[in-house]
């Protein structure tokens, strides 16, 4: 049998290198499930890093100039 692991709101946040306001956040949105035992709070590293989804790789070209970013494209 696997032993689940959890970690603490900080940890995670380090881990992932954004503040623990954030990873509150996410859980008051229910983006991030949270397990509670009496007043600790710990989260599963795997529901932790499944708040990240793949974004488009830019060209080159799509960059402005003055590097700001992408530019917008006209739909």
């Amino acid at each position: 049998m696997t032993m689940r692991t959890y970690e603490s709101l900080p940890t995670a946040a380090a881990r992932i290198g954004v503040s623990v306001k954030t990873i509150r956040r996410r859980i008051a949105e229910g983006v991030l499930p949270v397990y509670r035992c009496g007043r600790i709070l710990r989260l599963d590293p795997e529901d932790v890093d499944a708040m990240f989804s793949r974004y488009q790789q830019w060209t080159a070209s799509e960059f402005s100039s003055k590097g700001r970013g992408p530019t917008r494209r006209a739909s």
